[in-house]
């Protein structure tokens, strides 16, 4: 997706001159502005995602802990004395 961006850019520079009358010098200066933004924001991007992808990676080991839990806590309970006069009734 960088390449096609960087290929728009391209062309935007080579089109950039026929439309609007400013010389090559701010043109120049205009499309490295675009292209720091755009970097910026990938750089941005790349962030939030290997962050994104680190809390989900928690989350999961969390649900699997949880899950896990349950099943000893339902054994457990299975193995409860159910009678309310039992001495090892918890």
């Amino acid at each position: 997706m960088k390449t096609i961006i960087l290929k728009v850019l391209e062309c935007t520079k080579v089109i950039l001159p026929f439309f609007v009358k400013t010389n090559k010098k701010d043109s120049k200066e205009f499309s490295d502005l675009i292209k720091g933004q755009y970097e910026f924001l990938v750089a941005q991007l790349e962030k939030v995602l290997k962050d994104y992808f680190e809390t989900s990676e928690k989350v999961r080991e969390m649900h699997t802990e949880l899950f896990a839990l349950k099943t000893q806590l339902a054994a457990a309970l299975a193995q409860q004395c159910a009678a309310k006069e039992c001495s090892s009734r918890m």
